[in-house]
């Protein structure tokens, strides 16, 4: 039941995402000639307003079919499958009708940069807003965890750093060590950037410069983090006490709502960043596969708490996967809606479209890759998944 209810979940998130392409390619008149909730065959479909809107087997995404555009970007939409022109002369698109001239001025490869720009951008920003509102849900229930120490260890590194020891209120705001510098929003921040640099910092005696909010003044200090044989681990010597602080009324809520957004965005970049620099590989990276899997355990331990631990864990999945999903998107390349966006944002800028072919073979190459990566992604979830390795 917890996996069934994962894979909702993750096809939700981009049903939401085809949602945002869609509601402005309407607005601009853009024909659509499909929106689809599920991918696979059509288990009900109707045509409302010269749209066909399907409801299909496999709830794993959704899709939002514009008239013009496809994946090589050529804008032919004698392309589509099922095309016909009925006795009235208008091009039949499987039900879907419209006239030539509607087709020639409105489909998405002659539409303006501008909208192509924002259709395009519509994706990834309901992705944003989606993470948000629910992020808004998430920290009025359970709060933030704001990065103020609760105490330190009177034998811990945090007592003896140099100049200024931490102590209790002290209000963690930056850590940095050689080569890597991390700003930190919430305790969470502090136990990643700890986690990934634990090797370098027990290995190498690397110093920890801590910039930290004491009294309304910005006070930066040395602490050399002590290994801890228990925890195999580098440790700071403070802790946090009661981590998740309740936000009072709907500004204070607002804010952090802000904050637990922003925390999602900014790993995402971060593993972006470390996967490019090497620091992360194959085992890190999950697909379809991982993250359902990773859902359904997560949904699976909720439910032996309560039903609003369930729909607490489902909301703190749904706020990662969605800025992630945004995130990704926006990646220029092309194929992606990133890589529209920036294609759309040469056109502005050169005043006359790209060439086609130009475009068309840039999307087709990246959709080949992107191809072959989601497969060798989906295979390394399966060896995983058999090996007792995706979860750990």
């Amino acid at each position: 039941m917890s996996i069934i209810l994962a894979i909702l979940v993750l096809g939700l998130i981009i049903t939401v995402h085809e949602f945002g392409h869609f509601i402005v390619a309407k607005i601009f008149k853009v024909p659509v000639r499909e929106f689809s909730i599920g991918m696979g065959p059509r288990i009900v479909s109707k045509v409302i307003n010269n749209t066909r809107y399907s409801l299909k087997a496999f709830p794993i995404g959704g899709s939002c079919a514009l008239i013009g555009e496809d994946a090589a970007g050529s804008g032919d939409f004698s392309e589509a499958e099922n095309v016909k022109i009925d006795e009235n002369g208008l091009v039949d698109f499987d039900g879907v009708k419209f006239t030539k001239d509607e087709l020639d001025q409105n489909n998405f490869a002659v539409i303006s940069p501008v909208k192509k720009f924002l259709i395009c951008l519509a994706g990834p920003f309901m992705n944003f807003l989606l993470a948000f509102l629910l992020a808004f849900i998430l920290v009025s229930r359970i709060g933030f965890d704001m990065p103020i120490i609760s105490s330190v260890s009177v034998d811990g590194a945090a007592a003896t750093a140099e100049p200024v020891s931490l102590k209790s209120g002290d209000e963690i705001i930056e850590l940095e060590m050689p080569g890597e510098k991390e700003s930190v929003i919430c305790y969470r921040d502090v136990m990643i950037f700890m986690q990934l640099n634990n090797a370098e910092i027990t290995e190498k005696h690397y110093p920890l410069a801590i910039t930290f909010k004491r009294n309304g003044d910005t006070i930066k200090t040395m602490v050399v983090p002590k290994y801890d044989e228990t925890y195999n681990r580098a440790m700071i010597g403070i802790s946090f006490g009661d981590l998740y602080q309740k936000p009072k009324g709907f500004v204070e809520t607002c804010k952090f709502a802000c904050k637990e957004f922003y925390f999602y965005i900014k790993t995402t970049v971060m593993s972006l960043r470390m996967l490019i620099r090497g620091k992360l590989g194959a085992k890190d990276v999950s697909g379809p596969v991982g993250t359902v899997a990773v859902m359904g355990s997560a949904i699976s331990e909720a439910s032996g708490i309560s039903v609003e631990a369930i729909l607490l864990t489902l909301i703190q999945m749904i706020v990662l996967i969605s800025a992630n999903l945004g995130v990704m998107n926006l990646l220029p390349i092309p194929a992606l809606d990133g890589g529209r966006i920036v294609f759309a944002a040469i056109e502005m800028i050169m005043g006359k479209p790209i060439n086609k072919d130009i475009e068309g073979l840039a999307n087709t190459i990246t959709m080949l890759l992107l191809l072959m990566f989601m497969i060798w992604i989906f295979g390394m979830d399966i060896y995983k998944l058999l090996t007792g390795t995706l979860i750990s």
